[in-house]
């Protein structure tokens, strides 16, 4: 078989025998993969630097029986910067678990990579609130996997105006009367509906260039939450600590 040639971050890594690791790599051609990399926790490895945790590098892989093999790769970003930082390392790591487990191998991933790494330089280097950019990002996701919510008009009765709940059950957005058959559905303020709407009628780049009050921002956590427990059926251990880390 051909090497193949692709650019990709290492979001997971887990040792095997002494200096061997299998890596769980978000690649831009061909999707979520696993891929082992022989010596690459020696110091003086020539892959050390490129298969680190979080690094974006160059990959070259060749396809195994099992899964891929590092033959090569070349450090392009190492986001050092998050593992200094508990919490930015907690926003990171959660990210990466979620990613990890919702996209497929040889899935068609290119933008959702460039919005991955974008939210990566993020948490690394902004001073702004890394909670909009985590919320930001899992909307997003919901978009790529064809599971955003309908935030124009009533999912039950199609009125375009009183608009004010939001029902991860009906997919959207429900009417005061509607609603009310929806045991799901929690209100929804203008504010966080604005946000909504700011975050899928953007470019990925723009999405993140809002702010909001307190009080909205953990209306939209709230929502964003309720949606991805509504369709990815899975608990993440790294999304509990860092609410932990948040004091939540």
């Amino acid at each position: 078989m051909e090497l193949i040639k692709t650019t990709g971050v290492v979001i997971r890594r887990t040792q095997v025998k002494d200096n061997d690791l299998i890596l769980t790599l978000f690649t831009k051609d061909i999707g979520v993969i696993k891929a082992s990399a022989r010596g690459a926790r020696g110091f003086k490895n020539r892959l050390a630097a490129g298969t680190a945790l979080f690094a974006y590098s160059e990959f070259v892989l060749y396809p195994g029986r099992e899964m891929y093999k590092v033959n090569g790769c070349e450090l392009i970003e190492s986001f050092y910067s998050l593992t200094t930082n508990i919490e930015r390392l907690a926003f990171a790591t959660y990210i990466a678990d979620l990613t990890g487990y919702t996209v497929q191998e040889e899935a068609d991933t290119e933008r959702l990579l460039s919005l991955f790494l974008n939210t990566f330089y993020l948490f690394a280097r902004w001073g702004g609130e890394l909670r909009i950019v985590k919320c930001v990002f899992e909307l997003k996701l919901l978009e790529y996997l064809g599971l955003a919510p309908c935030l124009f008009e009533c999912m039950a009765c199609g009125e375009e105006n009183a608009l004010h709940h939001l029902s991860p059950g009906a997919g959207g957005l429900l009417c005061m009367e509607c609603c009310r058959h929806e045991t799901d559905s929690r209100p929804l303020s203008e504010a966080c509906l604005e946000a909504l709407r700011h975050v899928y009628t953007s470019d990925d780049k723009k999405a993140f260039a809002f702010r909001l009050p307190q009080a909205a921002l953990e209306e939209l956590e709230g929502h964003v939450a309720a949606f991805l427990s509504e369709y990815i059926d899975h608990d993440f251990y790294s999304l509990d600590y860092l609410n932990t880390i948040l004091g939540k």
